[in-house]
């Protein structure tokens, strides 16, 4: 959970950069492996281009995968994967007007990208939806990355007492 939490945090500092750089230039990417260079301009910055190819990339998967974890009725990764959609769906629905037809991003919008940091920010905390029900997922990796790291360990320590001269 806490691994979870600090790569959340990163990926918000790192987003905060990216708002600041946007002052300066519109993000331009020579190698585009997420599609970016080929969404049609939003009056966002790098920050809404990220976070917008993103969930345009990950929203099928994560719906997918709800329906395996759902299917073979995972209690730990499907609240997960739902909290993760619930997300990205409230992002895309608040950006539309009364018909469903997605609004422009006004110019200026320091307003609104701040109020897109308070949201991410608001998602990271730990009694929000997504860490709530996402931290049994970070809490399992851990542990079998724990578990294995001390079986590399003990297991490399029985082959240097077996072996003489390791």
């Amino acid at each position: 959970m806490r691994f979870l939490a600090l790569l959340l945090k990163a990926a918000f500092v790192v987003s905060f950069f990216c708002v600041a750089a946007q002052a300066q230039t519109k993000l331009k990417l020579p190698i585009d492996p997420l599609g970016l260079n080929s969404r049609a301009p939003t009056g966002g910055g790098p920050l809404e281009d990220i976070i917008g190819a993103l969930d345009a990339k990950l929203l099928p998967d994560l719906q997918y995968a709800l329906k395996l974890a759902t299917a073979s009725n995972s209690k730990v990764t499907a609240p997960c994967y739902q909290a993760w959609i619930d997300i990205i769906n409230v992002r895309q629905k608040a950006v539309q007007d009364s018909t469903g037809q997605d609004m422009a991003m006004p110019d200026p919008a320091v307003i609104t990208k701040f109020e897109k940091l308070v949201e991410l920010r608001n998602s990271l905390q730990p009694d929000s939806d997504f860490m709530i029900k996402c931290s049994p997922v970070a809490s399992m990796v851990r542990k079998d990355i724990v578990g294995f790291i001390g079986i590399v360990i003990s297991g490399g320590a029985g082959l240097a007492t077996m072996v003489p001269g390791l």
